[in-house]
This record gives structure tokens, sequence and C-alpha cells, in this order.
């Protein structure tokens, strides 16, 4: 009788599973000593006995990573994660996870694993740092406070843990904990400080009293603590400045002033050239409103610091009487031009902007004759640079030919000065004459082929005028082109955004060109009726195909600042626990206060108005005109789309030399190392279906997070919420717009009267959102607006605009001329009415709302 075979798994021999568990501990080894492929050697040995070992494969994945096989290393990852049940998987294993997504730089999945790890039972501490890292890289400085503290506890020996959970407690609000947290150890360190560690130990103590400080607010006894405590840390700080600050905030919070003046004295001794010191010091002396007080003040400081520019400033700031200020001008100007200091007219300069009626033309004269009395051949310097200044000065009151003409009569006199060449450049640029700015400025730059700001700025002007291939030449002297025919590769690695951004701008100007001469190629072959058919189409293609690469390399250099921004953002991650180990807790708070606002800065800001134009008129018209081109090249293959042999023979021949054309001019214009195989011109994203989300996702939302509401762009944000259908917001950015510039600006009345037609009965909008807006319109605004006529396609919208609004706004026209359509304005009126207006701006106005708004 045979036996039956029996069905049940045969047991795994315990030795096997040990054995498994040791090289699995031994790869790990491996890894942490950055010798991957040895441990991916050993990972395979374990995988191939069982596929299914989870900690192999997420040791696996992060080795790959580490090699830089990321796609391979997603797939382990995810095949790992796939497996397990939650997070109900081995500490080592999570531990591995929460690396991973840490490198990934998906932070919060990298939390839930460390979490993970110590749930089920780790014992490395060391994942509470990482832990508190990550908390406080994404703002959670809740929990980032119990991890601190939990990894305090087991590490109690180390400065670094007392101050980073003083830093956690501090951000908390819990100030008196952090006070006691730093002094505790003080007690444990005194008289063990040695002298490597001496700053660190002056860094803690003025960060407590920083801490005390905050905590005292206007509390008389607590403010005296602050101030004993400040004088008893006094022969252990270094930095003396900050100190003597801190204690003339405190006398004059005490309201002892006279205290107060005496430290600030002290701070002008040291550093007299601070115009903030001395407009403390007036505070302190309780002046502020006196101007003859203020006046003997600035006459005795002079005669104690005759060499520093503010006593001899400031008074001039002030001072009304003519005459006085006349003298007292002469004395700051002219001992300047005598001695030829180029930066002449940049010292007075906030003067020009803040006494627009009365400095200008004082000083005007008063240079005018100082020149008159000079002998060009006997007093060179004063000679040029007096007409250096009185060029800049014509410059900022937009005498463009009076400027010119004393530039010129600097460059005659010596001829070998960049300052001149840059200033001839500035005065040409005003007058829209970009061509010849940018070669003023290279004629300059020859000068002197090692100076990096001349380069730049030359640079900068080339771009400006468009010439986007000799910027890019002269930028690639500076830049390392190793694996690239150009700089451009080098310049987005060292993240040079006014580069980009200025690239970006002249690409995007290059479109509009090209799109407008596109426009009337297409006219001029259907008035043409057939004649020259084939040279008429292939012109057609070539500007088609320029179109499309100046808006996908436009909107690619806008999108490249973003990246920029998120990597400034992910490499703060190292700072959490550097400043920590470095005992700089101050520096690190101002780098926390730079993280909240860094989505807010001009260059990310101008990045993201430049690609909002791209966006909105993507959303705006993109299947339109698309479709024009099909129609356009349909119309070249043939009668009826019956395409013949030849013809398909032709269409190929053309394919390829497009495909040929594409490949040579992609080395020129990548822009990172994988760009060739990738979207190197940008095709893909100006072919998305999402616009706006793209525009959200990219640019916005970041934005719209971190902006204070006073600082807002108003208009984008009605712009971009008009787009996207949100009508009720489009209501509350023009409320803020009106209660920060008024009702009666133009721009609000091209905001509202668009607000005001997107609720008539054909608008494509929701229902319920059009009478929440016309009620609110009608509440707030029913005294200004004809809201009776919203659905009156006939009705005079222009006219009522000019008539309540004044009509003299550019932007506010600019606007309306954007919505025409939804306005019910006839374009062409409207386009006059703002040629009309813009006669009194400068010629480089004039020209840009000329060439690429109108």
């Amino acid at each position: 009788m045979s036996r039956k075979r029996s069905t049940k798994p045969k047991p795994v021999a315990k030795t096997t599973l040990k054995k498994e568990n040791d090289q699995f501990l031994e790869a790990l080894k491996l890894y942490e000593g950055k010798q991957y492929k040895k441990s991916l050697k050993l990972l395979d040995t374990i995988l191939k006995k069982d596929g299914s070992h989870v900690d192999s494969l997420a040791l696996k994945g992060l080795d790959l990573f580490s090699v830089g096989e990321k796609d391979d290393a997603a797939s382990y990852v995810t095949n790992a994660i796939r497996r397990i049940e939650g997070t109900s998987a081995s500490p080592i294993c999570c531990h591995v996870l929460g690396i991973y997504m840490r490198n990934t730089k998906e932070y919060k999945d990298s939390i839930k694993w460390f979490t993970a790890a110590l749930n089920n039972g780790s014992t490395n501490k060391q994942i509470y740092r990482d832990l508190a890292t990550l908390q406080s890289q994404i703002g959670d400085f809740k929990n980032a406070l119990i991890s601190r503290k939990k990894y305090w506890e087991s590490f109690l020996g180390y400065r670094a843990n007392w101050t980073s959970l003083a830093v956690a407690q501090d951000i908390n609000s819990e100030r008196q904990q952090a006070i006691n947290t730093l002094s505790q150890f003080e007690k444990l360190a005194e008289g063990k400080i040695a002298d490597s560690e001496k700053y660190e130990h002056n860094e803690c103590l003025m960060y407590k009293n920083d801490i005390m400080y905050k905590a005292a607010g206007d509390n008389q006894d607590k403010l005296q603590n602050v101030l004993k405590h400040l004088n008893d840390v006094e022969p252990y700080v270094f930095d003396k400045f900050g100190l003597l600050e801190r204690k003339a905030s405190i006398y004059m919070k005490l309201g002892q002033m006279k205290d107060a003046s005496i430290v600030y004295r002290t701070l002008i001794k040291r550093n007299p050239d601070n115009f903030k010191y001395y407009k403390l010091l007036e505070v302190s002396l309780g002046i502020q409103g006196d101007n003859k007080l203020k006046k003997a003040l600035y006459g005795k400081l002079e005669q104690f610091y005759p060499r520093c520019e503010p006593p001899k400033f400031i008074p001039l700031t002030f001072l009304e009487d003519e005459k006085e200020l006349c003298k007292k001008l002469k004395e700051y100007v002219l001992p300047q031009l005598e001695r030829g200091v180029p930066a002449t007219f940049s010292n007075v300069k906030p003067l020009y902007q803040r006494r627009k009626c009365k400095v200008p033309p004082l000083l005007e004269k008063i240079v005018l004759d100082y020149l008159s009395g000079l002998d060009h051949m006997h007093d060179p310097i004063p000679f040029i640079w007096t007409s250096y200044y009185l060029a800049q000065h014509y410059l900022f009151v937009n005498d463009f030919p009076k400027a010119q003409e004393y530039i010129n009569a600097a460059l005659n006199h010596t001829p070998t000065l960049v300052e001149f060449y840059i200033l001839k450049a500035r005065i040409m640029k005003h007058l829209g004459l970009m061509d010849t700015a940018a070669e003023t400025l290279e004629e300059g730059r020859q000068l002197d082929l090692q100076d990096r700001f001349i380069n730049c700025k030359t640079v900068k002007y080339f771009l400006r005028a468009n010439n986007i291939d000799k910027a890019v030449e002269i930028a690639s002297l500076f830049t390392k082109n190793d694996d690239s025919i150009n700089g451009i590769k080098d310049l987005h690695l060292v993240e040079a955004s006014w580069f980009i951004v200025e690239q970006a701008e002249a690409y995007y100007r290059l479109y509009l060109e090209r799109k407008k001469s596109l426009e009337d190629i297409a006219s001029l072959k259907n008035e043409a009726e057939g004649k020259d058919s084939e040279e008429a189409s292939s012109d057609i293609k070539d500007n088609q195909w320029l179109v499309q690469k100046y808006k996908g390399l436009a909107l690619k250099r806008f999108n490249a600042i973003p990246k920029f921004y998120k990597q400034f953002e992910d490499d703060q991650l190292d700072f959490h626990s550097y400043c920590m180990r470095k005992g700089t807790p101050r520096a690190y708070l101002d780098m926390l206060e730079w993280g909240k606002r860094l989505y807010t800065k001009p260059m990310y800001v101008r990045a993201m108005k430049g690609a909002s134009k791209l966006y909105f008129q993507m959303y705006d018209d993109h299947l339109k005109r698309n479709s024009d081109y099909v129609e356009e090249n349909s119309d070249d293959t043939g009668n009826n789309g019956n395409s013949t042999s030849s013809q398909k023979k032709k269409a190929k021949k053309e394919a390829a030399a497009m495909n040929k054309r594409k490949e040579i001019e992609a080395k020129s214009v990548a822009a990172y190392s994988n760009d060739q195989d990738s979207d190197v011109f940008g095709e893909k994203l100006i072919e998305t279906a999402t616009p706006m989300e793209d525009f959200a996702t990219e640019f916005y939302n970041n934005y719209s997070k971190q902006v204070r509401e006073d600082e807002k762009d108003f208009v984008l944000d009605f712009e971009f919420n008009y787009r996207v259908g949100k009508l009720a917001l489009c209501f509350a950015s023009l409320n803020k717009f009106a209660k920060k510039f008024g009702s009666m600006n133009g721009l609000f009345g091209s905001m509202v009267i668009v607000l005001l037609r997107a609720t008539r009965n054909d608008a494509s909008f929701d229902q319920i959102l059009k009478k929440v807006v016309t009620k609110s319109l009608e509440k707030d605004y029913s005294e200004i607006l004809p809201l009776s006529e919203v659905s009156n396609n006939n009705f005079d919208w222009l006219k009522f605009y000019q008539e309540t609004f004044g009509g003299n706004d550019t932007r506010g026209l600019l606007f309306l001329y954007r919505y025409c359509e939804d306005v019910a304005i006839e374009q062409s009126i409207l386009k006059e009415v703002i040629i009309n207006n813009i006669s009194s701006l400068e010629p480089h106005a004039q020209n840009e709302i000329l060439q690429y708004q109108l």
C-alpha cells in the first residue's frame, strides 16, 4: 500500500532563515559603508531564494537609488510596500523606507515610515533626530518638539540637543521652558567651555536673551531682568553690536531715553556710517519733529565725524529754508565732484525721489554753475564726473537730449571709462533703442574683458534687444562649457535666475513677433490667391515652427524658476540639524522666516507673471490656434485632402529636414544634461490640456500660500480666478484692490466692468455664482455701476469707463483690451484710445506697449 504524499509546505529551516538574516544585515552594513554594488549582490542572493523578502526589496530599492537607477529603485520600493499591511513591517524595513522617502523628498511619507519604525520596536534613537528634522521641514513644529525632546532624553551629553530642544520650545511659544532649558545647560557647562566652543556659547547666550526679550513684551520688571541678564553675559558675548542694540531697545521700552541715547552714541562711534543709528538717536532724544534741534545735533555730529556721510546727508532730508538747503547741498555734492566720486548722483538720488519739487532744480543749478567754471584740459577729473552726474540728472527728469549731450561730452573727453558706456546704454534704453544700447555696452565691455559686472550687464541688454544668440555667446565666456556648446546648462546648474528670466522674456517677445509675422504672411497668401503659394507655404511652415519654438522655450525657461525655488526649499532640510550642531540658533530662526516668504521673492513673482501670460493665453485660445494651423497645413496638401505620392515624398522630406533642424538647434538651447532625451523645446509644456491647473501647480499655489494679503497681486489673482470660474473670489480680489488703491482707480474700473459683464445672462459661468456676485455688486457698487445694462451689448462700456474712472490709466485700458470680447468693446476703437493715452510715457514704455501688448 502506497503512502499518500503530504500537501503541507515544508518548514523552512531555522539555519536558512538565520543565514538570510545575516546576509541582509551584512548588506545593510555595506549600504552604510556606501558599498552599494556589493550590497546589491548580497541582496540578489537573498531575493533569488525568496523573491518576497520585504526587507531585501526595500534595501535593494535604496541601493539602486544610491547608484542612480531611480526608476528601478521606485519599482522595488513599490513592490516592498505592496507586500506590507499598513505599516506592520520590521523596524529595519520601515527605517529603510523612511530613508528612501527622505531621499526622494517625499517628506510626509518619510515621517510615516520613521514613526512606524519606532512604533514597531526600533531601538535606534537616532530616528528621533531625523524625524524632528523632517517635521521641521514640513512646518509641523508641534510634533518636532516631541521628537526633539525624545532625542534630547537619549543624548543629554551634547549641547546641540539642548539648543535644538530650546529652539523647538521657542517656536511653539513655550518661551519660559526654552529659557529654563538653556539655563540648565549653562549650569552644567559652567567652567568647562573650551576656546573652540566660545563662539557657540556666545550665540546661545544672545539667543537666550532674545527669548527673554520676546517673553517680556512691555512688562517693566521682566525687561529689567532681560537687561540684568545682558549685563551679566556681556564679558562672554562677541556680538557687541547685537548686545548694544538690544540694550538700547530695552532702555527705550523702559522709558530711560537718556541711557538709550548714550548707547546709540556708542554705536555711532563704533560705526559712524550706519544711518539707522542716527535715526534712533533722534528718537531717543525726542527731537524727531524739531528741525532746529536736529540741525544742531547733526552740526555737532559732523564735527565729531567729518569724513562720514550720515551727518552731512540727513540734514538735506528735512531743511526747508531754500538758501540754507542750497548751501548744504553745495557742501555735500561739490567736494565729491571735485574728488571725482562716480557715485555722487547715487548718493543724492534718495533726495531726488523724496523731494522731487525742491532738490532737483537746486542741484541742477549748483552743478551747472560748477561745470561752467571748469576747464576740461586743466580739470579733467572734475569735468568728466560732473558731466556724468548731469547726464544722470537729466535722465532722471526724462530730458533725454540733454542726458545724451552730457554723456557724450564725458565720452569724447575720456573714451576709456566703462561707467560712461553703461550710462549711455541706459539712456538709449529709455529712448527705446535697445539694439543701440546693447551695442554701446558691448563697446564698453571690450575695454575690460575680465569684468564680470559689465559682462552680465551686456548680456542683459542683448537679451532685452531680443538678440539671444549674442547674449548667450557673451554669457558663455564666464561659464563651464564642458559638455555643451554654450553656457545654458551651466547657468541652469548654478541657478542664475536673472539670466533665465531675462531669456524667457526675450523668447516671449520673439514669440509675439513671430506670431504677428505668421498672421501677416497668412493674410498675404490669401490675398495673393495662389500666386507663389509654394514660397508662401514654406514661409508659413518656418514661422509656425518658430512660433512654437519660442513659445515653448519661453515657458520652459519660466518653469525653471520654480524648480530653483523648490531646490532652495529642499536645501533647508540639512540646516535643521546643521544650525544646531554649529550653535547658530539665531541664524536658524532667520532662515525659517526667510522660508515662510520664499515664494514671494521678486524673481519668483516676476517669473510667475511672465508664465501667467502664456498660460492664460493658452487657456483662452490654444484650441483655436491649433485648428488654424491644421487648416493652413491642409490647404497646402492638395485638392480635397487627396495627396499624390510626390506630395507624400515631399512631406516626408520636409519632416526629415525639420527633425534634423530640431536636432541641430537643440544643442544650443538644451538646459539640462538629459534635455536631449526630454522636452528640450518645451513642446509638451505648451501642448498641455490643463494650462490653468499647471499654472496653479507650478506657480500660483505656492505663492498664494505665502503672500501677505496686503502684498498680493490682486490683478493676477482676479485674472486667475476669472478663468477658473471662481467669480466670488474675483469679487474678493476686487474688494481688496479697492481698499488698497481706491474704487476710482482706472484699473479697478476695468476689473469691475469685466466682473459685472461676467454676470450677464449668456455668460458661461455658474448661475448661482453669478447671482451671488450680482448681489455683492449691488450692495457695494450700485452707485457707480449701470447694473441694468449688464446684458446690453449695445451699451457704450468704453464711454462709461472714461466718464466714471477717468480713462487715463494705461494699465486699466490695457486690462480692458485683453477682455474686449467679454465687455463688448470694439478692439480697434480701444486700441486707438490706448495709443493716444501713451503719448506721455517715455519711448521705451511706448514701444513695449505698441509691439507686445496691442
